[in-house]
């Protein structure tokens, strides 16, 4: 009996024994799956945070060229409508603007350029002589009071070396469809118009300059 007894008890412990390991590497592997599980889930938010990140990435460089490319538009577009500062000055009752200066070694395509003819009309040509290009000013002149006129020997541009330039002939212009300032003595009224000047190629620091009795007009070009 008391074999038996014995028995039964070493069976029991065994039960128990198996059970607690059944439980144990149950246990066990729920945690295994659950490590898993935990670590496949952080893979995958990293992969889509690095995914998320490189597309981030990709979007910022695509933002940041085409910024790139549309300023470098619209730089190109400012410098194509680029034109002379005008600014009007008054000097013994006459007041001047220049309101734009063009340099050009030849005039042949000049009036398409500003927009007064068009290839298929244009057939002028004239080029500056060696050495030299051609300065076009386009002015408005208002006489304010003054007890003066404007003699055009007297219109002058200089250069930084003291070179002096004339107004050349310049009633071409006229044929060429474009608004030529009048060449007679300006005596009243307003006039406006192109005129144009022959000055050295490397010519530097042209000024516009006109002499009153007592007064002097100068406009840097």
């Amino acid at each position: 009996m008391r074999n038996n007894k014995k028995l039964f008890l070493i069976a029991g412990l065994i039960s128990v024994s198996m059970l607690t390991g059944c439980g144990n590497a149950t246990e066990k592997e729920d945690d295994t799956k659950a490590e898993t599980s935990a670590a496949e889930s952080t893979a995958e938010s990293t992969e889509a945070a690095e995914t998320e990140g490189a597309e981030s990435e990709d979007t910022m460089a695509d933002s940041s060229d085409a910024e790139t490319a549309d300023t470098a538009t619209e730089d190109a577009k400012s410098e194509e409508s680029k034109t002379f500062d005008a600014n009007t000055v008054s000097v013994a009752g006459w007041n001047f603007t220049v309101e734009d200066v063009q340099k050009s070694k030849s005039l042949e395509n000049v009036s398409v350029e500003l927009g007064y003819t068009d290839v298929e009309t244009n057939s002028f040509k004239k080029e500056a002589s060696d050495g030299k290009t051609f300065c076009m000013i386009k002015m408005k002149i208002e006489k304010d009071g003054s007890t003066e006129s404007i003699d055009w020997a007297n219109m002058k541009v200089t250069d930084a070396d003291g070179n002096e330039y004339e107004r050349m002939e310049d009633e071409f212009l006229s044929d060429l469809g474009m608004m030529r300032m009048p060449g007679n003595t300006l005596n009243f009224g307003t006039s406006e118009g192109w005129m144009i000047y022959e000055v050295n190629e490397d010519a530097e620091g042209l000024t516009l300059n006109y002499s009153f009795n007592e007064e002097e007009y100068h406009s840097n070009l």
